[in-house]
């Protein structure tokens, strides 16, 4: 098992390492690629502080690329509140509920804000469909699950017309 997860982090760092060689955002990638390892170390452990830290570093680095190719705005500080706020998103998503799951949202929206000031007019939009649609999935209730097959009714209920059936009094 731990050859598994050993050889698919290698292959993704040479294939980061390929991508920094071939293009000029050598430097750049550097960050981005530590949070995708961790965010993979997350998905094989389940631990929490790789999912924190991964998600920070990822988002970070994807707002340093994109700041290095030149886009206007305050790319880094938006991509660190947006690496905050995927930290309960994906949280939420993936493991039972937490009860301190809201934390990352101070930092993130604080972050996010001030990094939304400093961007174009026309990244808005897209940005607020973003937002929106991230506030829909945290407010999910992780509890309720979507029925997989057909309904299946309790021992007592008849399937056919869904009245409940006379239960046996036997002693």
């Amino acid at each position: 098992m731990w050859q598994a997860r050993l050889g698919f982090i290698l292959v993704l760092v040479g294939a980061i390492l390929l991508v920094a060689a071939v293009t000029d955002l050598a430097r750049e990638i550097v960050v981005v690629s530590l949070g995708v390892i961790l965010l993979v170390i997350y998905v094989a452990t389940r631990g929490y502080g790789f999912l924190v830290a991964g998600a920070i570093l990822t988002g970070l680095g994807i707002g340093i690329v994109t700041a290095s190719a030149s886009v206007p705005g305050e790319w880094p500080l938006l991509g660190l509140g947006l690496g905050f706020l995927a930290i309960p998103l994906v949280d939420r998503l993936t493991a039972p509920p937490r009860r301190a799951w809201w934390w990352p949202l101070l930092p993130g929206g604080a972050l996010t804000v001030i990094g939304l000031i400093g961007l174009h007019p026309r990244y808005a939009l897209p940005l607020a469909l973003i937002a929106v649609g991230t506030v829909l999935l945290l407010k999910r209730d992780p509890r309720r699950r979507v029925p997989v097959g057909p309904r299946q009714a309790p021992p007592h209920e008849d399937p056919a017309t869904d009245q409940d059936l006379p239960r046996d009094t036997r002693p």
